[in-house]
């Protein structure tokens, strides 16, 4: 349980760094606001609603649901740094938010079954080590008839490259991504009742071809300083090709689910 543990506090740590940042951008995760902002169109927000954003990372995906839905957003994020973080950036924005943050595990998440009306999980149910424990919390703290929305990288079993089978396919949400059916699976699996999947897969053609831009643009002025980015600087070429090739073949993608709890 310990190794666990430890396991998803690296991982947090490692979503709050500045690589990965340079990689996922402030929202981290394919698309940005723009998919943040489908996925809360397609689950249906609406205004006074009490939605989780389960993992939500430097809590800039919370923020934007509470303004455009304006519903009331609760961020549950495991990395110390990055709960703090997103409390700051909330205050610091000129036009208030009705958005509070809570350090917590995404997988034992601490609050009362049935309070929220929607939980949104965005390019981090591929992270979760226990799936299934996830979604059926999610199920526990939604109201009858709450509504769970998903947003992940989907990898069709043994298409992945050894080469990113590491920190780069970590931070990609590859690593242990489940395949396009399989994400629906899970829902079911929870009993949740699906509506039809999203494919928003040319969201990862443009997250990789800004890649490219800030690692070009990075290397050229001397930004790029730690070991981990300067050995994804060299092979990035090469590796950014091959998931090209992969997402243009759909082994690799990105897709909404949407997942409702019966009335």
């Amino acid at each position: 349980m310990l190794d666990t543990y430890a396991a998803k506090i690296c991982c947090a740590d490692l979503y709050s760094s500045e690589l990965a940042r340079l990689i996922l951008g402030d929202s981290l995760h394919p698309g940005g606001l723009r998919a943040t902002n489908r996925l809360g169109r397609v689950m249906g927000l609406q205004p006074g609603w009490r939605v989780l954003d389960l993992a939500c990372g430097m809590g800039t995906s919370a923020t934007a649901l509470s303004r455009v839905f304006r519903c009331r957003v609760t961020g549950l994020e495991l990395g110390a740094d990055a709960a703090v973080t997103s409390r700051r950036r909330a205050l610091e924005q000129p036009i208030p938010a009705n958005v509070d943050f809570v350090r917590g595990d995404a997988e034992l998440p601490p609050f009362r079954e049935g309070v929220f009306d929607a939980v949104l999980i965005e390019c981090a149910t591929s992270l979760f080590p226990d799936k299934a424990a996830a979604m059926a919390e999610c199920r526990r703290l939604l109201k009858p008839g709450g509504v769970l929305g998903i947003s992940d990288v989907t990898v069709e079993p043994g298409s992945l490259p050894p080469e990113l089978d590491g920190t780069v396919g970590m931070m990609l949400c590859l690593t242990d991504a489940l395949s396009a059916e399989g994400y629906r699976a899970l829902l079911e699996q929870a009993e949740f009742i699906t509506d039809e999947p999203e494919d928003l897969s040319a969201e990862v053609l443009t997250l990789l071809a800004d890649l490219r831009a800030k690692l070009a643009l990075g290397q050229s002025l001397g930004l790029i300083d730690t070991e981990l980015a300067v050995d994804l600087t060299t092979a990035a070429p090469e590796l950014l090709d091959r998931v090209e090739r992969l997402v243009e073949s759909g082994k690799i993608g990105y897709w909404l689910y949407v997942g409702r709890t019966p009335v």
